[in-house]
């Protein structure tokens, strides 16, 4: 793996702690080489929008770990699905923001549904180059993924509604939908059934102007 300055070590670390999140000296280098093959993969395979790879440790690594607090990290046991994810994320393009999240929280199990299969295979590659174990990475849709998970997350997928009604039947009861947003207006104020009515809150990710929103939605414990 590459080697870093402590300066962009100790840079990372800080910018992590404004979003709530506290990364370790060797945790800061694997988000660093993350984004080091985001930058060097990203525009040549369309990975991510190419107007944010200048600024991508802000746009994406701590973008995505801005989240991080509001996850849910009680563990779950079922007599069908014998493992329940820690995370699932949808639509997670090129691995955002289930691969910051994976390298931060070690001991969660994390699974990336993706569609496109570069953005797949790029996933697939950071998560052999980091050796994150915690990490499943499945090119599909998700309604052809079958599996639970406590939390399930979007960043870009669709648009709220639809991400809530695609994931009811992949979330425990009792787990979270994360939802993250731009304008707070995106997200509907009322309850989508079997989703309580969504907590909405703002994020402060430091160096970020556009407006950054998070919505976290609790499953109702009946079926819908």
């Amino acid at each position: 793996m590459s080697n870093f300055s402590s300066n962009e070590i100790d840079d990372l670390r800080f910018l992590s702690e404004n979003v709530g999140v506290a990364v370790s000296a060797d945790q800061a280098v694997q988000l660093l080489y993350l984004n080091k093959l985001l930058l060097k993969w990203g525009k040549r395979f369309n990975l991510v929008s190419t107007n944010t790879l200048s600024d991508s440790i802000i746009r994406h690594i701590v973008d995505s770990l801005s989240v991080a607090p509001y996850l849910d990290q009680q563990s779950f046991v079922d007599p069908v699905y014998k493992k329940i994810y820690s995370v699932l994320d949808v639509g997670s393009g090129a691995g955002f923001p289930v691969l910051p999240l994976a390298i931060v929280h070690p001991y969660l199990s994390f699974a990336s549904v993706e569609t496109n299969g570069k953005k797949a295979r790029f996933q697939s590659q950071v998560v052999l180059e980091l050796a994150l174990a915690n990490v499943t990475v499945m090119q599909q849709r998700i309604e052809q993924v079958s599996l639970k998970a406590v939390n399930v997350t979007s960043r870009a997928f669709t648009a709220p509604e639809k991400f809530l009604d695609l994931c009811a039947e992949k979330c425990v009861p009792g787990g979270r939908a994360i939802v993250m947003l731009g304008a707070a207006a995106a997200m509907p104020e009322s309850a989508i059934a079997p989703w309580k009515k969504p907590t909405l809150e703002r994020l402060d990710v430091p160096g970020e102007i556009a407006e950054r929103h998070v919505a976290v939605c609790i499953r109702g414990t009946l079926e819908p």
